[in-house]
C-alpha cells in the first residue's frame, strides 16, 4: 500500500506531517550526501499517522543539517542482496538505475546520437554502477502521494529563522521536484544564509566572479572594437542555424535592400551541447561590441555580463506565442531561475509579442516594462496562412508520405521535461502504451505522429510492428505538419498559438499536471486558459481521441485574443519600428 500524505504544517520549530499508511509502512526524512535517515515523532490511530521532527533538535543537541532531506520510505535490506531481488520487489528501480547511470556514465563513453546503443551501454553498468547506488542510497519515494494542493502551493510552506540580531538566517524550503519518470517527490531543504549587504555582488560564487572577469574582457574587447550604428547582428548561442523570426527578418531586410544601407552579420553557435574555446567567446563580445543592432532569438548567455553601449539596440525577437509553462522570471524561485539582477533578460530595448494582449505576460517574463513590448506580430507566421505556402507544403509532405491523406492526422508536439537544453527529455514509457495506441488508431483509421522538441536528444523508440501507424516525424517542420493534421496532441507548449490560427481542434495531454506545475511551473492555469480538452490519463486520451470528443470543447475568447496576430506584416513592422525608427501604428503600447 502507498503513504498518502494529507497535509504538512509548521508548528514553531515543528515540521509537521500528516498521512496514512500501512503499521510496517513510516516516512522518514533522507539526506543522500550522508546517507542519513531521520524519524518522525509519531503517534498512529490505525492507518493515520502524525510526525513530527524539531527542526532545532532533529540531530541530537543540533538543528537538521543544511542540504536537501528527501521524504521517503526506505528500502528493506533483504531487498537487497542482489539486483534480481530488488527488481522482484521493486521493479520500478530499474528507471532510477537507468537514470543514474545516465547521469554518472562519463560523457566519452556515450553515444547520444544512437539511443540503441546507449541504451545498451546503459544496461551493461546496471548491475554494477546502478546497483550499487540502491544499495547506497536505499530510500524510496514511488509510493508516496500527496494532497496535491501541497506540491502546487510549496511555497507557503518555506520558514525563516532569524538568530544573532536577524544577521544569520536558517531557512526551510519545501520544494517539489520529479522522478525521471515523471514521479513527483518532496524536500525539505535546509540552508544556513548570512546577510548579503550588497546583493548585486555575491562573493562567494565562482560563476559570478567568471561573469565579473568577462565583463573586464568585453570591455577591453569594446574600447578598441569600431561601434557602427548601421552593423545588424543576427546571434544565436543555442544552435547552429537561425530561428525562423531572426532568418525572416534578415532575409526581408535583403528584399527591401536594406543590406545596401546596412552591415547585416550572422553568428550562429551552440554554448550549450559542447565545450566552448575562449576564443568563440571572444569572437562573440567583438560582434557585440561593434552592432548598432543586435537581434537574438531565445536565451543567450552572453548577455548576463555584458554592459552594452549605451546605443546599442538589443531586440530579443521570441519565437513562441504563450503557452503555460513558466519561464524567464515568471519561474522566479525556482530552480534554474534566472538572476534578478545579471540576467540577460533585463538587458532588452525591445522584445516582439504576437499581439498586444501578450504585454502583461511578457513583461513578467523578461522582467522588462511593458513599453519595450512591441506587439509586430510574429514574423515566422507572417505567410502561414497563405494559400500558396500551405498548398506548397501540403504537397511536399504527402509526396513524402503518401499515407498523410489516407486516413485522420494526430500531431503530437509536446515540450520537454528537465529545466533546460542540457537536462531535456520527455517520458514515453511513462506517458504511452503504444499496443493501445495503434489499436485505437487501426480502429479509427488514424496516423499518430510524433514532432518531439529539438532539445530532447531520444526520439520516441516505436516497436516495428506499429510504425505504419504510429511515425516520428521530429525531422520536419513543425508549421508545415500542422497543415496536413486534423488534431493537435500538446501539453504546456505554445505551439497550439500557431495552431489556432487554422481553426482546429487541440487537445491537452497532461498526466503530470501536478508535477509539472509544481516543478517547472506555469504561467497560466491550464485548467483555466487551455482552448481544448484536457486529458490526465492515457485512458482519458484514448477516449477523447477515439470518440472525437475534442470537437465538443470550444475556445474560451480570451484564449483566442491571445492568439490573434495583428495582420501580416509582422517583418516589415519589426524593421521599421527597430531599425527605421518609424512610429507604426499598435506596435508600441499606447500612452495611458
Amino acid at each position: 500500500m502507498a503513504i498518502y500524505v494529507e497535509n504538512i504544517a509548521w508548528n514553531r520549530t515543528y515540521f509537521e506531517v500528516d498521512y496514512t499508511a500501512d503499521e510496517d509502512e513510516e516516512l522518514l526524512l533522507y539526506r543522500t550526501k550522508t546517507d542519513t535517515f531521520l524519524h518522525f515523532d509519531s503517534m498512529r490511530e490505525g492507518r493515520k499517522v502524525h510526525g513530527r521532527i524539531n527542526i532545532t533538535t532533529a540531530q541530537g543537541r543540533a538543528p537538521l543539517e543544511a542540504g536537501d532531506w528527501i521524504l521517503s520510505t526506505r528500502i528493506p535490506e533483504t531487498y537487497l542482496t542482489d539486483l534480481d531481488t530488488l527488481l522482484s520487489a521493486l521493479p520500478h528501480m530499474q528507471g532510477r538505475m537507468e537514470n543514474h547511470v545516465r547521469r554518472t556514465l562519463p560523457p566519452r563513453k556515450r553515444d547520444r546520437t544512437d539511443k540503441a546503443h546507449d541504451d545498451e551501454l546503459i544496461a551493461k553498468y546496471i548491475p554494477t554502477m546502478g546497483f550499487q547506488s540502491i544499495k547506497e542510497h536505499p530510500y524510496d519515494t514511488s509510493d508516496i502521494t500527496y494532497n496535491p494542493e501541497i506540491p502546487l502551493h510549496a511555497e507557503t510552506y518555506a520558514r525563516i529563522f532569524r538568530y544573532a540580531t536577524g544577521y544569520y538566517q536558517y531557512n526551510a524550503c519545501l520544494i517539489p521536484r520529479a522522478t525521471y519518470l515523471g514521479e513527483l517527490y518532496l524536500v525539505l531543504s535546509m540552508t544556513f544564509l548570512k546577510v548579503n549587504r550588497n546583493p548585486r555582488v555575491r562573493r562567494f560564487s565562482l560563476r559570478f566572479r567568471e561573469k565579473q572577469i568577462l565583463s573586464v574582457c568585453y570591455r577591453v574587447i569594446a574600447f578598441f572594437s569600431h561601434w557602427d550604428q548601421k552593423r545588424v547582428l543576427f546571434l544565436k548561442e543555442n544552435g547552429e542555424e537561425p530561428n525562423e523570426n531572426m532568418d525572416i527578418i534578415r532575409r526581408r531586410m535583403i528584399e527591401r535592400g536594406l543590406d545596401q544601407e546596412f552591415t547585416i552579420v550572422e553568428r550562429y553557435r551552440n554554448t550549450f551541447r559542447r565545450f566552448q574555446n575562449i576564443l568563440a567567446w571572444f569572437g562573440d563580445m567583438r560582434q557585440i561590441a561593434q552592432a548598432g543592432y543586435i537581434f537574438i532569438d531565445d536565451y543567450a548567455p552572453v548577455f548576463n555580463f555584458l554592459k552594452l553601449n549605451k546605443k546599442t539596440v538589443l531586440t530579443q525577437v521570441w519565437h513562441a506565442g504563450v503557452g503555460f509553462k513558466s519561464v524567464g522570471y515568471a519561474r522566479f524561485g525556482i530552480s534554474g531561475s534566472p538572476d534578478p539582477f545579471s540576467s540577460g533578460h533585463r538587458s532588452y530595448t525591445y522584445a516582439l509579442v504576437g499581439n498586444e494582449h501578450l504585454r502583461d505576460i511578457y513583461s513578467e517574463v523578461f522582467g522588462i516594462e511593458e513599453e519595450a513590448l512591441l506587439a509586430t506580430g510574429m514574423p515566422r507566421l507572417e505567410h502561414f496562412l497563405d494559400d500558396d505556402v500551405v498548398e506548397a507544403a501540403t504537397t511536399k509532405l504527402q509526396g513524402k508520405y503518401p499515407w498523410l491523406d489516407k486516413g485522420r492526422i494526430l500531431l503530437f508536439a509536446p515540450t520537454f521535461r528537465g529545466t533546460g537544453q542540457l537536462t531535456a527529455f520527455y517520458p514515453y514509457e511513462a506517458y504511452f502504451d503504444f499496443k493501445r495506441l495503434y489499436e485505437m488508431l487501426e480502429r479509427t483509421n488514424s496516423y499518430f505522429i510524433f514532432e518531439m522538441h529539438h532539445f530532447i536528444v531520444y526520439r520516441p523508440v516505436i516497436p516495428k510492428e506499429y510504425r505504419d501507424r504510429i511515425i516520428d516525424l521530429s525531422d520536419e517542420s513543425f508549421n508545415e505538419l500542422c497543415y496536413v493534421s486534423d488534431v493537435l496532441i500538446t501539453d504546456y507548449s505554445s505551439c497550439f498559438y500557431d495552431y489556432q490560427l487554422l481553426k482546429r481542434p487541440v487537445v491537452f495531454y497532461v498526466p503530470d499536471k501536478v508535477t509539472y506545475s509544481a516543478t517547472r511551473g506555469v504561467q497560466r492555469s491550464i485548467d483555466e486558459m487551455a482552448p481544448g480538452q484536457i486529458c490526465e490519463s492515457f485512458d482519458d486520451l484514448l477516449e477523447v481521441l477515439e470518440t472525437e470528443s475534442y470537437q465538443e470543447k470550444k475556445p474560451d475568447v480570451s484564449s483566442l485574443d491571445r492568439c490573434i496576430e495583428g495582420g501580416m506584416l509582422a517583418t516589415d513592422r519589426v524593421i521599421d519600428t527597430v531599425l527605421l525608427g518609424k512610429d507604426v501604428p499598435g506596435v508600441r503600447k499606447e500612452p495611458q
